[in-house]
């Protein structure tokens, strides 16, 4: 998948995420998380892949950023049948 196209489904989820209440902030270039969303006491650690693939190295990445912030979810941000999904990574 293309830089743009990810960078756009990024864009698009941050945007429903905001929708949805939440305030979000989109990490730098390619760090993980994507992006990180902060509503009340609720803290998303969200990584957006359009073709719903998380290398096992980025997951494992990401529970290692969990560790340092217990309170937080990993959530994977994926596109289904042209709708975003989300999916809690344990």
């Amino acid at each position: 998948m293309s830089k743009i196209k990810g960078r756009n489904f990024e864009n698009y989820v941050k945007k429903k995420l905001e929708r949805e209440g939440y305030f979000v902030v989109r990490s730098a270039a390619s760090k993980l998380p994507d992006l990180v969303a902060l509503k009340g006491d609720e803290i998303l650690l969200v990584e957006c892949k359009f073709n719903n693939y998380l290398p096992e190295s980025d997951r494992r990445a990401l529970l290692r950023i969990k560790n340092l912030v217990p309170r937080a979810r990993i959530i994977l941000a994926t596109h289904e049948l042209g709708r975003v999904v989300f999916k809690e990574i344990e």
